[in-house]
């Protein structure tokens, strides 16, 4: 219950303070929005054309969630936290898997998963990367109950596991799950006495085909719906086609191992779990498993040159694992206590030395943010009172504390910024404009070289919206729609000359009439694409 709070208590803050965010967030919303409008839950769409670059999975709970709750933003949202809010206890089942006579390392395992602030940060983003991590977990879950106990419902439930994967983001869900399944000999040696290697493997590979059968059960009819070019980009162009981006040297291999520690915080600053982790041994199973599932996959990124920080997500259990486990080497709650107070104390005073320079600094922009201070003040004062109070007595309450703090100091971080930023990312004004205009019967274009449907949602758009890509489209699309608008970056614009304009990211975005343009062509040359 507690780690269900702290869930809820991080999910209502991002809902309250945030809006949808471009162009991802923005993005995939829309695709659900454009397939919920055609009636079409096979193929998914980006601005009328079909998108095959992302599984349906996600698109289609969205639009079960507007099934049961009307067309709105916030069930939409709330998808991917819940997956995982489904994957952070699924962490602790698993480490009653590994470790069934270490009860704390499972009871402590999903709040440190939750403690991570790249997990926190990940787990209130609309993307496919949760729904991902939670298959993954519910695979590793699924291999660990087939190597204990040969039953036929684990392999099925296996299978499912890859199916939901592959429709989740992909293949990479294999890529996630083999190497840990092929290391087996290694991470079961000291329990493979009778253990038939062959029935494993047999059934490893019918879950695979099982899985296969669940992707085709939808990739097969999509294919036929969807035209030549999307069935060749769902069934070749997304395996061959990344791979070949993939290994194109864009990232050096150590990009990820000098990330590594960031994505440890802030549990990397508690001294007691470096003291733990001499103690761990190769001979522990689940330390063995933890390692076969990892390490492979880690090693796998690495070298794979198109890195993403989030493709790293579904190991942060793994490592959740590990750390719960060093834990439990730690019996010392004097130490633990040293560690919390020094940790979150040292962050208090980074916290109120922020405030303080925000305040005081009123020759600088930061003056404006002053109230936000307030904000990081006040609770850099309540976490200081909160660590001389609370009578912490147990290395879960340590826990439970310090994933509170984890939640508190990055919300407040945001409520900071956003309260200034927010309408920089809100794309609703500038989507309700375009599906106004339409109302009034006027043609909208956006110029731009790429249009990420970023509005389709927002603005409940029904149609596509008209992208020119060149002055010449331009030129021809204003004359045939001499009553028309075209949405710009208008950072070089007049005002003046603007029906309408908005802050949007670090830049820009204004409406121009088509008459303006006949008249004034010039302006034509200081628009951006």
């Amino acid at each position: 219950m507690p780690l269900v709070i702290l869930w809820l208590l991080l999910i209502a803050v991002n809902l309250a303070i945030r809006p949808l965010m471009p162009i991802d967030e923005t993005r995939y919303v829309s695709v659900a929005w454009e397939m919920w409008m055609r009636g079409d839950f096979l193929v998914p769409y980006l601005n009328g054309e079909t998108y095959s670059h992302k599984p349906p999975l996600l698109f289609w709970l969205m639009q079960l969630s507007w099934t049961l709750f009307g067309v709105n933003e916030w069930t939409a949202r709330l998808i991917s936290p819940l997956f995982s809010l489904g994957s952070t206890l699924l962490s602790g089942i698993i480490a009653q898997k590994l470790w069934p006579q270490r009860p704390s390392v499972a009871q402590n395992t999903p709040f440190i998963l939750l403690g991570f602030s790249f997990w926190l940060i990940y787990s209130t983003l609309t993307m496919f990367d949760m729904l991902l991590v939670f298959f993954v977990l519910l695979a590793i879950y699924s291999l660990i109950s087939l190597a204990q106990t040969a039953a036929w419902r684990n392999l099925f439930l296996l299978g499912v596991a890859i199916g939901g994967g592959v429709l989740s983001k992909g293949t990479v869900v294999l890529l996630q799950i083999l190497p840990v399944a092929l290391l087996a000999p290694w991470w079961l040696q000291s329990k493979s006495n009778n253990f038939q290697w062959r029935s494993f493997y047999l059934k490893l590979v019918a879950a695979i085909f099982i899985g296969a059968a669940i992707a085709l059960a939808w990739a097969i009819p999509a294919g036929i719906s969807g035209g030549d070019n999307y069935r060749h980009a769902i069934f070749l162009g997304q395996t061959s086609g990344r791979l070949v981006e993939s290994f194109a040297h864009k990232l050096p291999f150590w990009w990820y191992l000098v990330r590594l520690p960031l994505l440890l915080l802030p549990w990397l600053l508690f001294k007691p779990f470096w003291q733990g982790i001499r103690k761990l041994s190769c001979n522990d199973y689940g330390v063995r498993f933890c390692i076969a599932w990892a390490l492979p996959v880690f090693i796998a990124f690495s070298l794979v040159s198109g890195k993403r920080i989030h493709y790293l997500l579904p190991l942060m259990p793994a490592l959740a694992l590990l750390l719960a486990r060093v834990a439990d080497e730690i019996d010392d709650i004097a130490s633990w206590k040293r560690a919390f107070l020094t940790v979150w104390g040292g962050i208090c005073i980074v916290l109120v030395l922020m405030a303080s320079f925000m305040l005081l600094n009123t020759q600088t922009h930061w003056f404006n943010i002053g109230l936000n201070a307030m904000w990081l003040l006040g609770l850099a004062m309540l976490i200081g009172v909160g660590l001389t109070l609370f009578k912490v007595n147990s290395f879960n309450h340590i826990m439970l504390t310090s994933c509170l703090i984890s939640i508190a100091i990055p919300s407040t971080l945001a409520i900071t910024y956003l309260e200034i930023n927010a309408p920089r990312f809100d794309t609703k004004l500038i989507a309700q404009t375009i599906a106004q205009l339409r109302l009034e019967d006027k043609g909208v274009a956006f110029y731009s070289g790429k249009y990420h449907d970023q509005f389709q949602f927002t603005g409940r758009l029904t149609q596509p919206l008209t992208l020119l890509r060149s002055p010449e489209m331009l030129k021809n699309w204003i004359e045939q729609n001499n009553a028309g608008f075209v949405l710009v970056d208008s950072e070089k614009v007049p005002t003046s000359l603007l029906f309408y304009s908005h802050s949007y990211r670090a830049g820009q975005l204004g409406f121009l009439s088509s008459q303006t343009l006949i008249e004034q062509p010039d302006l034509i040359q200081l628009l951006p694409r």
